[in-house]
């Protein structure tokens, strides 16, 4: 049996990473889901898997001291499951501390059999487990590119990026649809939790723009994987670290930018560069790890 081990279903990023290692692997999995209120009923199922289980965890930004009580609780029983890390990212806030335990996580992954994390940012904070290159977030081998619309999408992030910088990015956002003739929309990559609905028109919102700019994670990452244009403001260093993964580290501004400059990158995105290979050689990268994946998952 294969438990698979991931965020929510409520977070747009979360889920849809959780379903592109499901069908990536295309095996049946049993869902088991992390967020804190779920933490004790999975553990109490984790208790019961054998040896000849497979456990596979991520993606999502699961190494963040909101998710502790999950890796405290699983602890234990990595010392006797075959478990493996994959997609799964830190979470390293600039205006509130976010990370774990990293002493209980650099524990568990030395015990997995396989752990592939989702950004360079996440290698460099575990030294100590010799964790080889990063692999993109799987969510972007689920989202395809689509034809462009003309509209400037928000994805907002309130709590990362503060109030100022939020009522700002709303503000010129606005503005600048205004002036070039685009439509305005606005999204936090929020729904009700395993709303096949809302999903669905979260992804049309991405598809209706040609412009992103985003305080969040996936709004980078599936802007890109769409073919949209990104302009991110960032509140936490896991978004420099994919900007720069994929070759657009002067398209991200910290929470304190000025009014005017933030204008003038919006204009700028026309001279963005397309994803080149970075697209691609994530997609590859993936897929090859769910080949890994199901060959353990044969093995018992």
């Amino acid at each position: 049996m294969i438990y698979h081990v991931f965020a929510n279903r409520s977070n747009v990023g979360d889920w849809l990473a959780a379903r592109a290692i499901q069908r990536l692997v295309a095996l049946p999995v049993v869902e088991l889901l992390c967020d804190e209120p779920f933490v004790p009923a999975t553990i109490d199922e984790l208790s019961r898997a054998t040896e000849r289980d497979l456990v596979v965890i991520g993606g999502g930004g699961l190494f963040m001291d909101y998710f502790q009580p999950f890796w405290t609780g699983f602890e234990p029983l990595s010392k006797r499951l075959r478990f493996c890390i994959w997609g799964v990212g830190c979470c390293d806030m600039k205006r509130s501390p976010s990370r774990p335990d990293l002493g209980l996580i650099e524990m568990v992954v030395r015990r997995s059999q396989l752990a592939v994390v989702r950004d360079e940012l996440t290698r460099r904070m575990l030294p100590d487990c010799a964790l080889p290159a990063p692999v993109g977030c799987p969510s972007m081998t689920i989202v395809e590119d689509r034809p462009l619309g003309r509209g400037l999408l928000h994805v907002d992030a309130l709590d990362n990026v503060g109030d100022r910088a939020y009522q700002m990015m709303t503000t010129v956002a606005q503005d600048f649809s205004l002036a070039t003739g685009r439509t305005f929309g606005a999204i936090n990559n929020e729904i009700p939790a395993g709303s096949e609905h809302r999903l669905r028109t979260t992804l049309e919102s991405y598809a209706s723009a040609d412009l992103i700019l985003t305080g969040r994670l996936h709004g980078c990452i599936l802007g890109r994987a769409m073919g949209r244009r990104i302009l991110a403001v960032s509140g936490d260093w896991k978004i420099e670290s994919f900007m720069d993964a994929a070759g657009l580290s002067e398209w991200v501004v910290g929470p304190d930018v000025h009014q005017e400059r933030l204008r003038a990158k919006l204009f700028d995105l026309a001279d963005q560069p397309s994803p080149g290979t970075f697209l691609a050689q994530t997609r590859t990268a993936n897929e090859h790890l769910a080949e890994r994946v199901r060959g353990m998952a044969n093995t018992k």
